[in-house]
């Protein structure tokens, strides 16, 4: 019995041994976890803040992919579909014996765009590409960046004057209802572009959702989004006008053997301008274009972008953790110091990192308002 009683006491030192193993452990564990909480918010919030970004960008292509295309299709098939302008030869037209649609008239003259995939009326969402383009002698305009010619458009043309019964009075009211649409839509695109540029000339969108993610400094996203254009790479759509349009029409007289006659101005008439930054020069809105290659850039891989052994498409985004948020830790290792990131520039210490896409649609030619933001966190 004494000699049991005397092996007691041997677990005593052991556990001298395995009781501070345990703490450290126990602290070990807390410290990996504030490592952890501060990588998950991090991640969150660079995350959020490149989705919220790169999403204003896709807004932006899509609304102006509506005003190059859906928009005029609609609204010439609206107004001039059911308008017929009778043939002088008494031929049948598109319209039977009463002519050929007005909206194919101007369809031929190249002054808008529209498609054949669908009838005008029915909707085009099941279609992958919207092939919207301008058509007969503004074909030109189809290319990318357009090719406005001379920067003028016959409307009405002299050919248009001699085949059909169309009068001067309504050969003018068709030039003042197209100058309108026309510059109303310009207005539309330049209020969509000067709303674009305020809201990513600093990108205070991602800026402002990290900081409210994160509570760093106000400042501290600043790295981040200078990963986004202009900074990063190119994004510069543009407007491109016609200067000058001509039309012609039918005009009565008092010569029994010609009771009409072609008339026009005797030049053709000026255009104002109702949208900043028109290509070649000031002019009447046509259509918005960007070069392909820097919409490609927002869809392709870039180096370093990286996860897995995999190279994702689309712009890598980087993120240093702000200074502060760990110095020392509970064995004084100063985390911020001895973690570094590789890919990232304009900052020191730890960093998260996401990649961000933007493709599915097109806007000049054959706008398709289909662009989609893709994260890959």
């Amino acid at each position: 019995m004494r000699f049991l009683r005397g092996r007691r006491g041997q677990i005593a030192i052991p556990a001298l041994f395995v009781l501070p193993s345990l703490f450290l452990f126990v602290y070990l564990i807390f410290e990996t976890a504030k490592l952890s909480r501060e990588k998950i918010r991090h991640q969150f919030a660079v995350d959020s803040a490149t989705f919220i970004e790169m999403t204003n960008y896709s807004d932006f292509l899509n609304r102006s992919a509506y005003v190059n295309g859906a928009f005029p299709q609609r609204i010439f098939y609206e107004g001039f579909y059911n308008t017929c302008i009778e043939k002088k030869n008494n031929t049948q037209g598109d319209c039977g014996t009463q002519g050929d649609r007005l909206y194919n008239i101007l369809y031929k003259n190249g002054a808008f765009p529209r498609t054949d995939q669908a009838a005008p009326d029915q909707s085009l969402d099941e279609q992958p590409h919207w092939f919207l383009q301008f058509g007969g002698a503004g074909s030109g305009k189809n290319n990318n960046p357009p090719d406005v010619g001379s920067g003028r458009l016959d409307l009405i043309t002299m050919q248009d004057a001699l085949d059909y019964w169309l009068s001067w009075d309504d050969a003018e009211d068709i030039y003042k209802l197209y100058v309108q649409i026309y510059l109303l839509l310009g207005s539309v695109e330049d209020a969509q572009f000067s709303v674009f540029k305020r809201l990513t000339s600093d990108h205070n969108f991602f800026r402002k959702s990290y900081w409210l993610n994160t509570n760093d400094a106000i400042d501290a996203g600043e790295q981040g989004a200078s990963y986004f254009p202009p900074s990063s790479y190119q994004f510069e759509p543009k407007p491109y006008c016609i200067q000058e349009i001509m039309i012609v029409g039918n005009k009565p007289t008092n010569n029994p053997f010609q009771p009409y006659v072609q008339w026009g101005p005797s030049h053709p008439v000026p255009m104002d301008s109702s949208i900043a930054g028109c290509q070649p020069t000031s002019g009447l809105f046509q259509a918005e274009a960007i070069p392909q290659t820097q919409l490609s850039n927002l869809a392709t891989p870039h180096a370093p972008g990286s996860r897995f052994g995999l190279v994702l498409p689309g712009l890598p985004v980087f993120q240093n953790w702000g200074r502060g948020i760990i110095d020392k830790n509970y064995f004084n290792v100063n985390f911020m110091n001895t973690v570094d990131c590789p890919g990232a520039t304009g900052g020191t210490g730890p960093c998260v990192h996401a990649t961000i896409s933007l493709s599915g649609g097109h806007l000049w030619p054959n706008p398709t308002p289909k662009f989609q933001t893709r994260l890959y966190p």
